[in-house]
């Protein structure tokens, strides 16, 4: 028997992969995928031109389960900051510039149940806190 979890885990990996093909048909260039550092997890990594975008992935799967970016929520954001700033501070490869490198925190969100399904891409959803977490 498949548990709950795995199955949203499952669903929300096909919802991401989606989501990376949306990015890619609007110009983007996706470095990295299910990044993760001390509990928070960073879906896509992308680039837009020369900014760096972290990107989160958001979806419900009826019409019950309420607007899907409403999900990401301070203590969300707080968590993929921090994932962010490791990022940052430790693929060198990708973000050359660390912590000076430009950067945005974007939304996808799509509500799986109205056909076809669309993203709702939000960028610019939040701001990173001022004070760069030591790592």
């Amino acid at each position: 028997m498949i548990s709950k979890k795995s199955q949203n885990k499952s669903k929300g990996n096909a919802i991401e992969t989606q989501a990376v093909a949306y990015l890619m048909r609007e110009g983007y260039k996706v470095v990295a995928r299910n990044y993760a550092y001390r509990g928070g997890e960073l879906d896509i990594v992308a680039r837009d031109g020369s900014t760096l975008v972290f990107v989160e992935v958001k979806s419900v799967w009826n019409n019950q389960q309420g607007n899907p970016a409403a999900r990401v929520n301070a203590s969300k954001q707080a968590k993929i900051w921090q994932t962010a700033c490791h990022f940052l501070a430790t693929q060198k490869e990708i973000a050359p510039n660390g912590f000076d490198e430009p950067c945005r925190f974007d939304v996808l969100s799509a509500r799986v149940y109205q056909q076809p399904m669309q993203f709702n891409h939000i960028k610019n959803a939040f701001e990173g806190k001022q004070v760069i977490p030591s790592i």
